[in-house]
């Protein structure tokens, strides 16, 4: 019989899981989060989920779940999620008093990374970093099919903070200049904001470059020209053989992948004797499930 087991991505908007049976998620429940209700109210709306599927899957003794924020999976800590307000948060023993199976956690970028490195486009790589661009930029990176889990290990990763320009915009986390405030599709909307009489989502600025306008081509070159950035300076730190683009801003792939392709060929140390290849997600929004349900 094949293992079966559960995958939870705790998201700021929405909360999915589900029943994961050899990387194919056979059974998936949604539910909106409770953000504005506490701490208490989105682990009571987990543990209702959970609940609903271990009737369904009795024989599943772990639940694996992905979190935003800096997680130190081993103590099972929320450490800090900007997403939820949360700090030092015991997420796993608050779970535990709520459901009878063990919790594990991860961060939830890290749970995707590792859904596409088994069973997705990163499957047969040995080394796999993924960026997940949605509202904001996060990232993961799977080495022989295994994330990194020490306590500093489960911190790591975190692609969206890292500063790409010098006393740059001021970033939800505090700092100036990451990544995620000019390479995620709240940026994107943002920047549409000076230009369109109503702000376009990600989605629409894509569009409406494909259409011509000069002014989505404006935004869209910006958010490519930081995003290679990005990728070229993971690149060089890392060195995965191939880097994995997930979130909702993937489905534009058509025009991200072949300039990234491009930067990572010009600005890779040493591209000629270890290239580094960059391909869109292929598990798209079930990614975290299945990494959650692998941790």
């Amino acid at each position: 019989m094949a293992d079966k087991r559960i995958g939870v991505d705790l998201g700021g908007t929405v909360i999915k899981m589900g029943i994961v049976e050899e990387g194919r998620v056979t059974a998936e429940e949604a539910f909106d989060t409770p953000v504005s209700e506490g701490y208490e109210a989105v682990l009571d709306k987990i543990a209702e989920g959970a609940g609903s599927l271990l009737a369904r899957c009795p024989e599943a003794d772990c639940i694996g779940m992905g979190v935003p924020g800096l997680i130190d999976s081993r103590k099972g800590l929320v450490c800090c999620s900007n997403n939820f307000g949360w700090q030092n948060m015991s997420f796993v023993r608050d779970m535990q008093e709520r459901i009878s199976v063990t919790v594990k956690i991860a961060n939830d970028a890290h749970c995707a990374a590792l859904g596409e490195a088994l069973y997705g486009a990163g499957r047969g790589y040995g080394r796999m970093a993924m960026f997940t661009i949605g509202t904001g930029v996060g990232g993961g990176f799977v080495c022989e099919g295994k994330l990194e889990t020490g306590r500093y290990g489960s911190m790591a990763y975190i692609f969206g903070h890292h500063t790409v320009e010098t006393n740059g915009r001021i970033c939800n986390c505090g700092r100036q200049g990451c990544l995620e405030t000019y390479a995620s599709a709240q940026a994107v909307k943002r920047r549409s904001a000076g230009l369109y009489e109503t702000p376009g989502s990600a989605k629409e600025i894509f569009d409406k470059m494909r259409e011509g306008d000069p002014g989505a081509e404006h935004i869209v070159e910006e958010f490519l020209a930081y995003l290679a950035v990005g990728a070229v300076n993971i690149s060089n730190i890392l060195r995965p053989e191939v880097i994995v683009i997930g979130g909702g801003v993937s489905a534009s792939a058509d025009l991200i992948l072949p300039r990234l392709q491009k930067e990572l060929e010009k600005g890779v140390y040493g591209y000629e004797y270890a290239p580094v290849a960059v391909v869109q997600a292929a598990l798209q929004n079930q990614a975290g499930i299945v990494g959650a349900a692998n941790l």
